[in-house]
């Protein structure tokens, strides 16, 4: 049976009510529009649609403010059954839809859900099935668990995220922050209830929760939503409005590129953000070209939501730049230890400080650790005298080779300049002498020589920078978001 109204409204405070109130705001016959459908949803039949499948859900019994491990790669799944888990007085932990085992067995492990949420198309033992069209058939699977995840107060979503450890780790997050990031956003980007936004990326990443869930749901932002993000649905969005917003992975700006989408319709694309992953220069300047407007950096973290964004004048902005920080987020540098070495006295580790910033860290077994409106990034970082941000390295990433801190970013940026490189990542290996010793992954052109690298190198880095291992490949890899697959080539680098 459904929980009371007022339950729901103690457990996501002011959360339901307002996407309820905006929803009903939305009359438009076209406020959602989902591609290749074609469906089209006015506020009213959105709100209608999600209270189904909330409907659906409250008939399997689970407890009060039930944790439930959200695994959905639909986007209209996502959309319309998080504000469903939220009018339940339920606590959504979004997560990746289609883990390994292994993966799976490391989330039940930390968040002790008391249900799982997915689309898969294989039914779990002891999975209830939702069917509910045009959603892909849901399936619920209670979990038996034998403790509870402890959340701070206010808590309405948890968003997970791996450390340093590759342990995955929860962000709670209260509807008071959820609202500030979306306000953050829209206010700097000027999005409105009378601009559209285009949705051809993960719903359940930080990034499209905060740059198009949230500013759909709570702010009244049209939205159209892509099934799969290729060159045909990208041709009938575009066919049918004359700008939309579009924040994409640089992965996704590559591939709309080479595709042959016409320059007319890429040219729609506007604003055009890039997240998730370092924007290439060539990336950001073919686009340019092709389409007349800039591509910009943005930048965020699923800790403070997002932090900044580039408003260039030009159509090309200057290497390792963010932009500004958004209206309502504060940017301070804050001197590290690591940095004594390495860094200039211009630079720091990027503190966040905003309304945005999440409630803290949860897990099962540990007191949640409390962020207090300050989340320090393991972001270093400096700004000029006109503020904007500009990204030097992550200090998790930082190589110690016999004691000698190395930024792997100093080192990409001399091996991107050498002659016949397109991309380079650069890691650490283990070294038996050394402690850690640099290695790098390098895409170039045909007739590259790893011999020709080294001795480049040798010109422009300090021998304690110069990697001891050089792989060249064809390409590398991705995972499914768009993002380099780090530990697909430490194996690689290693292994060889």
């Amino acid at each position: 049976m459904k929980v009371s109204a007022r339950r729901a409204r103690e457990s996501s405070p002011d959360l339901f009510p307002l996407i309820q109130q905006r929803l009903e705001r939305s009359p438009q016959s076209d406020f959602l529009q989902f591609l290749p459908g074609p469906l089209n949803l006015s506020g009213p039949a959105l709100l209608a649609e999600i209270r189904r499948v909330s409907d659906a859900i409250s008939r399997h019994r689970l407890p009060a403010g039930a944790r439930i491990l959200v695994q959905l790669s639909h986007p209209l799944a996502l959309l319309m059954a998080l504000p469903a888990l939220w009018e339940l007085g339920y606590v959504p932990i979004l997560t990746e839809a289609s883990p390994s085992p292994s993966d799976q067995e490391g989330r039940l492990a930390s968040f002790a859900p008391d249900a799982v949420l997915q689309d898969s198309q294989e039914a779990p033992k002891g999975s209830q099935s939702i069917f509910l069209p045009p959603l892909p058939i849901l399936r619920l699977v209670p979990i038996a668990t034998h403790g509870r995840l402890p959340l701070p107060a206010q808590t309405v979503l948890v968003r997970t995220t791996s450390g340093s450890t590759g342990k995955p780790r929860g962000v709670a997050l209260s509807a008071r922050q959820i609202l500030a990031d979306a306000r953050n956003i829209s206010g700097t980007l000027g999005l409105s209830a009378t601009t559209r936004s285009l949705a051809a990326i993960p719903l359940s990443h930080a990034y499209g929760f905060s740059t198009l869930l949230t500013p759909c749901l709570l702010l009244g932002v049209p939205l159209v939503v892509l099934e799969h993000p290729i060159p045909e649905l990208f041709r009938k969005a575009l066919g049918r409005h004359r700008a939309l917003f579009f924040p994409g992975v640089p992965l996704l700006f590559d591939l709309l590129l080479a595709s042959r989408v016409s320059q007319n319709l890429l040219s729609r694309l506007n604003p055009a953000v890039s997240s998730g992953a370092p924007l290439p220069p060539q990336t950001a300047r073919q686009f340019a070209q092709r389409t007349g407007n800039p591509l910009r950096n943005f930048y965020g973290a699923s800790e403070c939501g997002a932090i900044s964004c580039e408003r260039p004048p030009q159509l090309t902005a200057r290497p390792g730049c963010v932009g500004t920080p958004l209206k309502g987020v504060r940017v301070i540098l804050e001197p590290a230890k690591e940095l004594s070495r390495v860094a200039g006295k211009r630079s720091g580790r990027l503190v966040v400080k905003g309304k945005a910033v999440a409630l803290g860290y949860v897990g099962v077994g540990a007191r949640p650790r409390l962020f207090h409106g300050r989340f320090p990034t393991s972001d270093l970082g400096r700004m000029d005298r006109e503020g904007r941000i500009f990204l030097e390295g992550r200090l998790d990433r930082m190589i110690n080779v016999g004691g000698r801190k190395v930024f792997p970013e100093e080192v990409e940026r001399v091996l991107r300049r050498a002659p016949g490189v397109r991309e380079v990542v650069v890691l650490p290996i283990a070294d038996s002498l050394r402690g850690e010793s640099v290695a790098a992954a390098v895409v170039g052109l045909n007739g590259l020589r790893e011999a020709a690298l080294l001795g480049y190198c040798r010109e422009h880095l300090a021998a304690h920078r110069i990697p001891r291992r050089l792989l060249l490949l064809p390409a590398l890899p991705r995972t499914a978001r768009g993002k380099v697959d780090t530990a697909r080539l430490h194996s690689l680098l290693t292994g060889r």
